[in-house]
């Protein structure tokens, strides 16, 4: 990760492993984990995110994953927090007790945001109590892997 040697970097993967497509971020975060060992902080979410706002300050680089509803599932999302609008899909279109967009607000009233934040969210459409994960949100995996190394092999992180 070049660039990004100097910069605490933190994986958060959100998501209910009960839930079908929901259980995608924390899919991803076990995947990450393996794949980064000890250089990169991975932790994954299955519930509420109060700790997680109030930790996440001492991180340089936040980037959030997790399921969000709609029509064309595996499709993926990229949202940076301070640049683009956090926008209305992820916004009390969750599984979760409160919604993405809610605790970064909070997090944002209480200043906890870390430098930067990511979200990256994946179109699932199967989000009932023991589904299984949808074929199109497996097959985006891939797809993600690939725009998270991107994004810390840029060195768009160096602040």
């Amino acid at each position: 990760m070049k660039g990004n040697k100097e910069k605490k970097i933190l994986i958060v993967g959100v998501g209910n492993l009960y839930r079908g497509d929901d259980a995608i971020g924390i899919l991803m975060a076990r995947y990450f984990r393996k794949f980064f060992k000890d250089s990169v902080k991975i932790i994954g979410v299955d519930a509420t995110f109060e700790d997680l706002i109030c930790d996440w300050k001492n991180f340089d680089v936040v980037i959030l994953i997790d399921a969000i509803m709609g029509d064309d599932a595996g499709k993926i999302y990229r949202f940076e927090y301070g640049i683009d609008k956090i926008p209305a899909v992820l916004k009390f279109y969750s599984t979760h007790s409160f919604g993405v967009a809610e605790y970064i607000e909070l997090a944002e009233a209480l200043g906890t945001l870390p430098k930067k934040l990511i979200i990256y969210g994946i179109v699932g459409n199967k989000f009932d109590i023991g589904d299984s994960i949808s074929h199109r949100v497996k097959l985006s995996c891939k797809n993600l892997v690939g725009l998270v190394l991107e994004d810390l092999n840029s060195g768009k992180f160096l602040f």
